[in-house]
């Protein structure tokens, strides 16, 4: 039941995290209104009526679709409800949840952009942080301290590693996001070895991700033949499999 609450949740969050998606690069003051994705027209406050906004239509572009509305409230759904299968009704569970969320809109952007804007990565590790010191604590789970800061250690060194020894393969923005994604990758854990193991199970598995959300994209026709694959929506979605899976992941 908690699985299926959360989906329904996710889906009526999924129009708000869009209006972030669409003011955030330009960082413009949030409105209850999305805006085309191909003209950048007022669409009003319906278009934030969560599933029906799917099939709304521009006025001035009648022709284009806004892809982005389903994918994002899909993706919002689909991780809420993952995050209630993976610590029901833990205390976990919020902190994940707004991961999540800041997650799906970073993935989002950067698949429009290419960009993972600092308005959005700085503050994710900065909130991650304060929830790791601060929440820990209080929940006797003061051993997750540590294996979180080398999660954020391990992952955001090997995707930093991999931007200096090759920039055109992997962005500085995913180099500022990968600190928060080893963050909450540790937090799983009370073992600063799992910890490490943990984040280069994900960094595999978003390598691999960044390949197949790529041939996706292209499949849509997202994305041309030829452009670029963003890297970020890749690491996003394996590092959302392995806090899934972690229980598994840690009794291998």
């Amino acid at each position: 039941m908690l699985v299926l609450a959360l989906g329904l949740v996710g889906l009526l969050v999924g129009p708000l995290l869009g209006i972030v998606v669409d003011r955030a690069v330009e960082r413009e003051r949030l409105v209850l209104s999305h805006r085309c994705q191909q003209c950048s027209a007022d669409l009003g406050a319906l278009s934030v009526v969560p599933v029906l906004h799917w099939f709304q239509k521009c006025s001035a572009d009648p022709e284009h679709r806004n892809w982005r509305y389903p994918l994002v409230d899909v993706a919002t759904a689909a991780t809420f409800s993952l995050a209630a299968w993976r610590f029901g009704t833990g205390w976990m569970l919020l902190p994940y949840l707004g991961f999540f969320a800041v997650m799906v809109v970073l993935s989002v952007i950067d698949i429009e952009t290419h960009l993972l804007v600092n308005i959005l990565t700085y503050p994710a590790f900065a909130v991650g942080l304060f929830a790791v010191l601060t929440m820990s604590g209080p929940q006797g789970y003061e051993a997750g301290i540590w294996p979180a800061l080398i999660g954020a250690l391990v992952f955001g060194g090997a995707i930093l590693l991999a931007f200096v020894v090759y920039p055109p393969g992997m962005g500085l923005g995913d180099a500022k996001l990968a600190p928060t994604l080893g963050l909450f990758l540790g937090w799983l854990t009370t073992s600063p070895l799992l910890a490490a193991r943990l984040a280069l199970y994900a960094l595999i598995a978003g390598l691999l991700g960044a390949g197949l959300v790529g041939l996706g994209l292209r499949g849509l026709k997202v994305l041309g033949a030829k452009a670029e694959i963003p890297m970020g929506p890749g690491l996003v979605v394996g590092t959302i499999l392995v806090v899934a899976l972690s229980d598994q992941v840690i009794a291998l």
